[in-house]
């Protein structure tokens, strides 16, 4: 038998984004919990995904990290161009304009930091997030490989190690975290991966020194953006990690590579130069022989887009890359193993909180949920972008479709797609929730709370014009009350809530679901909507709800934007009722999005002609 190196609370498996995340997280909410991650480099080691979104930056503040990064003189990153298909003109989104100025004079702490991120040398920012984690009183152990879970009556219990003296150790812990990234360690003991059936796609990719800049596509040297640039079979990336070096990496089908007998290495140089926005940039360039120490000159990457079926278990939690990963189009990658693993650090510690095990297993469930909701928006992205040669606006469209379901206002298409690409979504979301969690929260103010958040980029609501007293709601799907859990930011727990779901999928898979209408609810809200039964008129429905308890501020601030909140999420339809007794005319009738989003889906993935 191993010797034993003692027995932790939460043992984490790789010291990555997501690894050091949750590790510090824990550490820093829970000082008294002994926290261990083991990390099998021993030192800095070479990684893929260094495109951030600017989503990342509250909870590099939250982690006592930012001010490292920034100092650490990483590129800033402003924005994306994109350059698609048979158009090749260049479109661009631009971060700053998603007009945050009302986000973050509600939150403080997202003030100068949702506007710009970090186009980052991997190797760097990966050991500033380790040591810093080191700094919070998480206990690291570097050159250490798991090797073997072990298990005790079904639960995981911990792991069995190779240490950087080649001896053999039992780690125990209470829980083990993967957070090993694509190689998903305990995926191979659970086996709980499943690939996305349309997403397959393999990457090849080098680092050149002293390649040219285009303002263009590059942005300028302090403020860069990510260039997107798509060919015959497939696209490139093209990313500024320092002054004088690019990353630069190609991606294409699986099966095209299989079919055609292609080396990876020729089709990437043999498209290289023959894509004609980035193969002048690189004519006068010099490849990097040995990047980071790997000793390599040229990377190859597969099984890019897949996702947990669960994300969580007896002993067990997974986070970041060896949870879900999403085609890299949107670079959401590092994007994606931040948010989870902040959110699976907030469910920890609310676990270690709550006494009641069946309670213990709906906030496990609630993760397992997040994770592949919040992943499921970047994956309804990817599979439209690759199952069509459409142009930005489609694209836009596209993301106000998604969007809606969760954040139901009418934002403009193209805020709506930057909205989504740089992990902002959640924290208009978040706005939502404080003002649940308010005390006062039946004493709001009039004015719709969308309305006041996102002022300057909301269109004039047709739902308006329709006079309240005669407005008939009517609910277009069938809907169910589900427990949700919101995240006290700051705090490191999270806070039980009511969520209402509408199906306009009858499977509601984690791939189709992100299309079915979702709001986080007060009792009020329930209470409300229990009288809409389509013959009601809003005034009447607000009669009975008041009658059953709801208080006349509430109704007064809160029921009507709601209905419309619904009614622009496609949750259901408004009509006016002319005169009581007489059939309703259809005044508004929002555009149901999920009818576009099956006609896409049936499209089968193909390359857009370039």
């Amino acid at each position: 038998m191993a010797p034993s190196s003692g027995r932790s609370d939460l043992i984490v498996i790789g010291g990555g984004p997501a690894g050091t995340t949750l590790a510090t997280l824990v550490k820093k909410y829970a000082p008294q919990r002994e926290v261990l991650l083991i990390e099998k480099a021993p030192g800095p080691r070479h990684h893929v995904g260094e495109s951030l979104q600017p989503g990342i930056n509250p909870i590099l503040k939250e982690l006592g990290a930012y001010d490292e990064v920034v100092k650490a003189g990483f590129p800033r990153k402003i924005g994306a161009v994109y350059i698609w298909g048979k158009d090749r003109r260049p479109w661009e989104n631009i971060f700053k304009d998603a007009n945050n100025t009302a986000l973050t004079d509600r939150a403080s702490e997202l003030r100068n930091v949702v506007n710009a991120s970090f186009q980052v040398r991997r190797s760097r920012y990966d050991e500033i997030l380790l040591r810093n984690a080191e700094k919070t009183g998480v206990r690291v152990e570097r050159n250490t490989q798991a090797l073997s879970i072990i298990e005790e009556d079904g639960r995981i219990a911990g792991l069995t190690c190779r240490g950087a003296d080649g001896e053999i150790r039992e780690y125990r812990g209470e829980f083990t975290a993967d957070c090993s990234g694509q190689n998903g360690f305990l995926s191979k003991y659970r086996r709980i991966r499943q690939p996305h059936p349309r997403l397959k796609n393999v990457a090849a990719f080098a680092y050149f020194k002293n390649a040219r800049w285009k303002f263009r596509y590059t942005g300028y040297k302090y403020e860069t953006k990510i260039f997107i640039c798509s060919t015959s079979r497939g696209w490139f990336w093209y990313i500024p990690i320092d002054q004088d070096l690019v990353s630069v990496g190609f991606v294409t089908g699986t099966q095209f590579v299989k079919t055609n007998r292609l080396d990876l290495r020729e089709l990437y140089f043999s498209e290289l130069k023959r894509c004609k926005e980035i193969w002048p940039l690189l004519k006068d360039a010099e490849r990097v022989k040995d990047f980071d120490g790997s000793g390599q000159d040229f990377f190859t990457q597969n099984d890019w887009s897949y996702f947990n079926v669960a994300a969580s278990g007896s002993g067990w939690l997974a986070a970041g890359d060896a949870a879900v990963f999403v085609d890299p189009i949107l670079s959401s990658g590092a994007l994606l193993a931040h948010l989870g693993a902040q959110r699976a650090a907030y469910t920890l510690l609310t676990h270690w909180i709550e006494p009641d095990a069946d309670r213990q297993a709906v906030l496990w469930r609630d993760y397992d949920a997040f994770t592949k909701e919040f992943s499921a928006r970047f994956f309804a992205m990817a599979t439209f972008w690759y199952g069509n040669d459409l142009n930005a606006p489609k694209w836009w469209e596209k993301a106000t479709a998604i969007q809606r379901a969760h954040l139901p206002v009418k934002l403009s298409d193209r805020t709506a797609f930057i909205t989504i690409s740089t992990g902002l979504s959640q924290y208009y979301d978040r706005l939502h929730y404080d003002d649940l969690l308010r005390e006062d929260y039946t004493i709001l103010d009039d004015q719709d709370f969308y309305r006041a958040v996102l002022r300057g980029d909301v269109k004039k609501d047709p739902g308006k014009a329709i006079p309240r007293n005669r407005l008939v709601p009517r609910f277009l799907y069938p809907y169910k009350i589900e427990p949700a859990f919101l995240p006290l930011y700051g705090k490191g727990v999270m806070h039980v809530a009511k969520r209402i779901r509408f199906l306009k999928h009858a499977d509601a898979d984690p791939l189709n679901d992100v299309f079915n209408p979702r709001r986080v609810v007060s009792a009020h809200h329930l209470e409300f909507i229990s009288g809409i039964d389509g013959r009601r008129t809003f005034d009447e429905i607000r009669a009975r709800a008041a009658e059953r308890g709801v208080p006349t501020g509430w109704l007064d601030s809160r029921s009507l934007a709601f209905i419309k909140e619904l009614a622009l999420q496609g949750a259901l339809e408004l009509k006016s009722a002319y005169r009581r007794g007489s059939p309703a005319v259809k005044s508004f009738s929002p555009s149901h999005s999920s009818q576009r989003s099956r006609s896409a889906s049936r499209q089968r993935s193909r390359w857009p002609a370039a």
